[in-house]
């Protein structure tokens, strides 16, 4: 792992949006090498090397939660010692509107939700509060970007199916909806250009190889601090930040970092950032991937 596959990942992901996803599907290996400035065949080939050593396990292609009318927010949480951390885990997979959910190695659990309203934001807190044990968490609202198209029952078909199956190629899919591929590429334009979906990579943590999987979680001292300190923050993990998450309570900048030592150093360098109110620096066990449960929502709506 170095620091061409870390910007690989990172492009793949984020591509430095600062958005809870990238918005449409993954770019393509020329466009990655030029902003990268290597070959195209350079970049096909580390993330050929990336499946091959199963730490890319493929991507999550899911629809934009303002397509749906919901909201969406990051909690995270440290599980009460008397409570049974796996058991947990288990449970929150089974509550309906969650994204993601970010198991670190200790207490600590990340959640990335939907929801319509306060009311339901409510409910869903104190649940996962219950759930863990939890006393309290920090909670930031997540802003998607904006999707005021109207999607037809087809067009959703087809994000339905891109959120079960991912997207392989043009001729696979348009195969699997009986549809001709340049029918398919047009309506892909659309919902594309429109922001009617979101992707990002999955990842699998434990098959990294010469690096390690850290989270820096920031809070700011307030919203006028957090433009400035945001800035010097990008610039001290920028070799090794594969995606940071926005919030208004508070940011999470994923890294692959050689070593603890220097997830420790970097929170101690980011703890002096005027503005910073906290800095707190976790190892990341599993990123559990929930998005597949976005095609019932729309049923329910």
């Amino acid at each position: 792992m170095d620091k061409l596959d870390i910007a690989i990942l990172r492009e793949l992901g984020q591509s430095q949006s600062m958005l809870p996803a990238k918005i449409g599907l993954m770019p393509s290996y020329r466009d990655m090498a030029r902003k990268l400035r290597v070959s195209a065949g350079t970049v096909r080939n580390r993330i050929r090397m990336m499946y091959s050593s199963g730490l890319l396990t493929g991507s999550s292609v899911y629809a934009n939660p303002n397509l749906l009318g919901l909201k969406g927010g990051a909690f995270a949480f440290d599980v009460a010692p008397s409570a049974s951390k796996p058991i947990v885990i288990d449970r929150l997979k089974m509550i309906d509107g969650l994204l993601f959910i970010h198991n670190f190695l200790g207490s600590l659990v990340g959640i990335l939700l939907l929801y319509k309203d306060q009311n339901e934001l409510q409910r869903k807190l104190d649940q996962l509060l219950s759930l863990s044990g939890a006393k309290d968490g920090i909670f930031s609202s997540v802003t998607y970007p904006p999707c005021a198209t109207i999607i037809t029952d087809y067009e959703w078909r087809l994000i339905s199916r891109l959120s079960q199956g991912g997207f392989q190629s043009y001729a696979q899919l348009a195969k699997d909806l009986e549809i001709s591929v340049r029918t398919l590429k047009r309506r892909m334009a659309k919902i594309v250009r429109s922001h009617a979906v979101l992707s990002s990579p999955t990842l699998n943590y434990r098959a990294i190889v010469g690096g390690v999987p850290s989270d820096l979680i920031v809070m700011f001292t307030s919203p006028n601090a957090k433009a400035d300190a945001e800035e010097k923050i990008l610039q001290l993990v920028g070799d090794f930040l594969i995606f940071a998450g926005v919030g208004e309570g508070y940011m999470v900048y994923n890294l692959i970092v050689p070593g603890m030592q220097m997830a420790s150093d970097l929170t101690t360098s980011v703890r002096r950032i005027h503005g910073v109110k906290t800095a707190r620096a976790e190892l990341v066990e599993e990123h559990i991937d929930l998005t597949r449960s976005l095609t019932t929502l729309r049923k329910t709506k």
